[in-house]
């Protein structure tokens, strides 16, 4: 099969299992902000925040190392994944100790710990089962994730409303995330188990530093990407308390969901970037132009988009209550752009095995984000938090991308800006001022982004040519991507 239609058929996969991710986890939010009020959703999302962060540290980047080498070395597919669930069990051990200490520290209420506790449980659970999923990764095969993470969440949605609808109790919510993913880990490692390898837990202290001492790239990268993504509402939580959080989590979740689209993406194409790059770096080249391409003609509209109709997006999910989260949704709109592209440049960076720039640029925009928010949470609260996270995912971009340019491939990225600037131009003045129904002006926008972007000759023969196989049905394509 060639690499067109491996890069369609598991984006295809991973992104059927996205959108029902994120749509079924952005609905559960949204439905516990209605049904529980600002300061509950509050306490709700520092809970999940929190214990994100601190598994971090228990995963340590091994999910993402254990993709690559995987795909490169798959006869050590049990050792890698064996030693890894030891190291996994240890760390997880010492972070949950660690976190019952810091949250007594700081006189949490009981409802919170008990919270946190939850999904630190939950998310370490995640953790394993993504580990497993790495497997589906490597052997290019996500169609397995897709079913399996899809099932998941639809449960977690059906029975999370269930409980809210009668019961209002935002403890037991989170007794059935953990259970839900209990099933999920061993469903997955079931899976994995019958058809790639029989898992064995046999320590080996040799094998164990050989995998942290590949992962350490990846450590740093992960835990400053975390820290990056949800300091601020921790941060918010400690210095403004659970409203505030409630309010900027509104607009953050939004653009969260909207990630998916560059994620899957990203995702879908890392395992054949890695593979390929000592191969062919003529189709690494091709492959990381087009995609940039391919992600900035979607990130700038729905940016735009959401600038222009953030109000009524604010006001049609979250009702009146939520009102104060349009201002932050206008600011975090521009984030989804350069998150769109920062995706892209990141997993370029990981995958030609100079993952160490990629660390410095999350390093740095992760110190940048913490300092904004010391800075401007005191003084401008869930505001500052909002511009503390689009003026560090700015800089990360901006690292990434010239990272990328020098040292490995660089190419006139103004071709390929200005002509869907304008379209999104002639886009934002058409539906600016359209008192229609939401759904219909976003329908008219995207209409005209793309209409104009035909005029205007935006696409090439490469690019039909990418279409054609991308739909092609019947026998898999001869022909591998290249840029020939």
């Amino acid at each position: 099969m060639s690499s067109v239609r491996r890069i369609a058929v598991n984006t295809v996969s991973l992104g059927i299992a996205e959108i029902v991710a994120k749509v079924a986890q952005f609905i559960i939010f949204v439905y516990v902000a209605r049904q529980l009020g600002n300061a509950m959703f509050g306490r709700f999302n520092f809970a999940y925040s929190f214990s994100l962060i601190a598994v971090i540290f228990a995963d340590i980047g091994i999910n993402y190392m254990i993709i690559r080498e995987i795909s490169r070395k798959k006869e050590l597919l049990n050792k890698f994944i064996s030693n890894s669930f030891l190291i996994k069990i240890v760390l997880g051990t010492i972070i949950f100790i660690l976190s019952v200490a810091v949250l007594n520290a700081f006189n949490y209420p009981k409802e919170t710990r008990i919270l946190v506790y939850l999904f630190l449980v939950y998310m370490f659970l995640r953790s394993n089962t993504e580990l497993l999923f790495s497997v589906f990764k490597a052997f290019e095969r996500m169609h397995y994730e897709a079913l399996i993470k899809s099932l998941g969440i639809i449960l977690i949605l059906i029975l999370g409303i269930y409980s809210l609808m009668f019961a209002k109790n935002i403890i037991f919510l989170g007794f059935l995330y953990v259970l839900v993913e209990l099933s999920v880990f061993l469903v997955t490692l079931a899976v994995v188990t019958t058809k790639f390898v029989r898992i064995k837990l046999e320590a080996d202290f040799a094998f164990i530093k050989k995998i942290i001492k590949l992962a350490f790239p990846f450590t740093l990268a992960v835990i400053f990407s975390g820290v990056y993504f949800y300091i601020d509402t921790i941060m918010l939580s400690f210095m403004k308390g659970d409203v505030p959080v409630g309010v900027y989590s509104a607009s953050y979740n939004i653009t969260l969901a909207l990630l998916f689209i560059p994620s899957m993406y990203t995702f879908a194409i890392y395992p054949i970037l890695a593979s390929s790059y000592d191969k062919s770096k003529k189709k690494v080249t091709f492959i990381y132009e087009r995609s940039f391409k391919y992600l900035y003609i979607l990130g700038l509209p729905i940016s735009i988009g959401l600038f222009i109709i953030a109000r009524n997006i604010i006001l049609f999910v979250y009702g009146q209550n939520y009102s104060s989260s349009i201002i932050a949704l206008k600011i975090l709109a521009w984030f989804v752009l350069f998150k769109f592209l920062s995706y892209l440049t990141g997993i370029v960076l990981s995958s030609i095995n100079i993952q160490k720039y990629r660390t410095y640029s999350q390093g740095t925009a992760a110190f940048l984000n913490l300092g904004l928010n010391l800075i401007l949470i005191p003084k401008y609260s869930f505001i500052g938090a909002g511009i503390a996270t689009l003026t560090s995912e700015i800089v990360l971009f901006a690292l990434t991308f010239a990272f990328v340019s020098m040292h490995f491939h660089a190419f006139n990225v103004l071709k390929i800006l200005y002509k869907p600037l304008i379209a999104a131009a002639v886009m934002a003045i058409a539906v600016i001022f359209l008192e229609l129904n939401m759904f219909l002006v976003i329908i008219i926008g995207a209409v005209v982004y793309f209409t104009v972007l035909f005029l205007l000759k935006s696409f090439d023969e490469k690019d039909y040519s990418l279409m054609k196989k991308l739909i092609k049905i019947g026998n898999p394509d001869k022909h591998e991507m290249s840029s020939s």
